[in-house]
């Protein structure tokens, strides 16, 4: 049964195969695949990505190959070579497959390993400094490797000039690798980028599948299939895994077609899923999801209440002043608690707040989402309505095109993104949220550098200030001079800890940040 036309598809949205179309660029993924690219042009040698069965690795693999050959530039620059299955029983069945790859001739079974490894040598050698092209090795299931593959592996590493590396290689695996990786110390040492994939929150999941969906209508703008209980029944039964989430809302998708419904529900979903669980497992799963569904209904009218009651209010206030870094004392920040309604409409009177944090110029590969969710710390409703009111240019937020300018609105963060008693390490700080965030975004692919955080704030005193931020709170003046320490030389030395707090500024980054 063909169900396209049935639900206005033009093509399938949940497809088992890893089509680099519908691959939604979640920030995990984006900053991953910036970070890959990257490492590739600058001919880092060995790169690894992490990530447990159905985070989508083959997925990001294929997009990442689309990345090099979709500009022509870069399809005559780079050579891309994909491995499929690294499981060889022999080292010479390796070499020889990976001679064959590059497109080597003139093989013989009879040739040694030694014989081999010259060939290979010679052909990466030609390619990189004759012609001045970058060869790229991908191997999938990486977990798959022998050790005496790995061996070799490290030894193309050692096929380099005074200034990079002759083959790129890039392998996806499974979390298992990582250990097989720590076992070989002098391969681990010269692993260049090593990222971890993880699960979709419910949010990321919810996005991921509105994504699908509207790719499948060609971007036409049209009801979601699933409602809020739906949702929250696929997210109860995956997990968040995106291959998981994938096969699940196939089925629902062939459910409604079957059953005449044009809306997924709980019970429609929970129709859908298999009978793999035990059966004590499934009715604590779903009792605890039915009191999930009766927690967010009954937020969900709360929420809706308070904003008739005051859709003008700010939410939080808390703030931040950046200090230099201090002895090693530990200070205990009076960071304050969220304040209530009557307290944010008395500051309003009195301060007069800015309407918008700034302008941003979109740049290739950069989406409306991710930039959202880098600086809001979410792409909730609210803040994707209060975009697009101070954007009315905007039509398709699914469209962003390089060089639109976005208006970022002023909009408060409503819980506090630090405990009261942490520690900030700033990377770096200022006023212009152009240009803050551009650093920010080329900051992931520096090397050495931990995760980060964009963190703007304002205050009556120093106005919107823009933060970059080490995604971590630490206890102490001690711990976090220890991580400053860590930076490159060159950022260390403008590293600043944010020490003291101020009660009337405002955080607008909603995010966590990690303890």
């Amino acid at each position: 049964m063909d169900y396209y036309n049935i639900l206005n598809f033009k093509k399938e949205p949940f497809s088992n195969s890893p089509e680099p179309e519908f691959l939604f660029q979640l920030p995990q993924q984006t900053s991953c695949l910036q970070k890959l690219e990257l490492a590739v042009r600058l001919r880092r040698g060995i790169n690894v990505v992490i990530g447990d069965i159905g985070t989508g690795k083959t997925t990001l693999c294929r997009k990442l190959i689309q990345n090099f050959s979709s500009i022509s530039k870069d399809s005559v620059e780079i050579e891309t070579h994909l491995l499929l299955d690294p499981a060889f029983n022999s080292v010479i069945e390796f070499l020889q497959t990976v001679a064959l790859m590059l497109g080597i001739k003139d093989l013989n079974n009879c040739e040694s390993e030694w014989h081999l490894k010259e060939k290979i040598k010679d052909y990466l050698f030609d390619k990189g400094i004759n012609e001045k092209k970058i060869v790229v090795l991908i191997i999938d299931e990486g977990q798959k490797i022998s050790e005496n593959c790995l061996e070799i592996l490290r030894e193309f590493l050692n096929y380099e000039t005074n200034n990079f590396k002759l083959l790129q290689i890039i392998i996806f695996a499974q979390k298992e690798f990582q250990a097989i990786l720590k076992r070989r110390p002098n391969l681990f040492d010269r692993v260049n980028l090593l990222f971890c994939l993880q699960p979709l929150s419910f949010q990321q999941m919810r996005a991921m599948i509105n994504y699908r969906l509207s790719v499948a209508r060609d971007h036409e703008i049209a009801p979601s299939l699933f409602s809020l209980s739906g949702l929250a029944a696929i997210y109860l039964t995956t997990g968040g895994y995106p291959r998981k989430v994938v096969i699940l809302c196939h089925q629902v998708v062939l459910t409604m077609i079957i059953r005449g419904k044009n809306k997924a529900g709980w019970f429609l979903v929970r129709s859908c899923i298999s009978d793999m669980e035990t059966p004590s497992f499934k009715k604590l799963k779903w009792a605890l999801g039915s009191v999930f569904i009766l927690i967010a209904v009954g937020l969900s009218i709360g929420a809706i209440m308070l904003q008739r009651q005051d859709a003008g209010a700010h939410k939080q206030l808390s703030a931040a002043s950046v200090l230099p870094v201090v002895p090693e004392v530990k200070q205990t920040a009076s960071l304050p608690d969220v304040p209530n309604e009557k307290i944010i409409r008395e500051k309003m009177q009195k301060v007069k707040m800015p309407e918008h944090l700034g302008n941003l110029t979109m740049t290739k590969r950069r989406t409306l989402w991710w930039t959202l969710n880098n600086i809001y710390g979410d792409m909730n409703p609210k803040i994707t309505k209060a975009v697009i009111m101070a954007n009315p240019h905007i039509k398709d937020k699914n469209r962003i095109t390089e060089g639109d300018k976005i208006i970022l609105p002023f909009i408060p963060a409503d819980i506090n993104p630090i405990n009261k008693g942490d520690i900030i390490v700033v990377v770096e700080s200022g006023k212009d949220l152009e240009i803050m965030y551009n650093r920010f975004w080329g900051n992931p692919g520096q090397q050495n550098m931990p995760p980060l955080v964009f963190f703007p704030f304002w205050n009556k005193k120093e106005g919107i200030n823009f933060l970059i931020v080490i995604d971590k709170c630490f206890e102490n003046i001690r711990a976090a001079k220890e991580a400053s320490g860590k930076l490159p030389p060159a950022v260390a030395a403008r590293a600043k800890i944010l020490s003291q707090w101020d009660a009337d500024t405002v955080f607008f980054n909603r995010r966590k940040l990690q303890h």
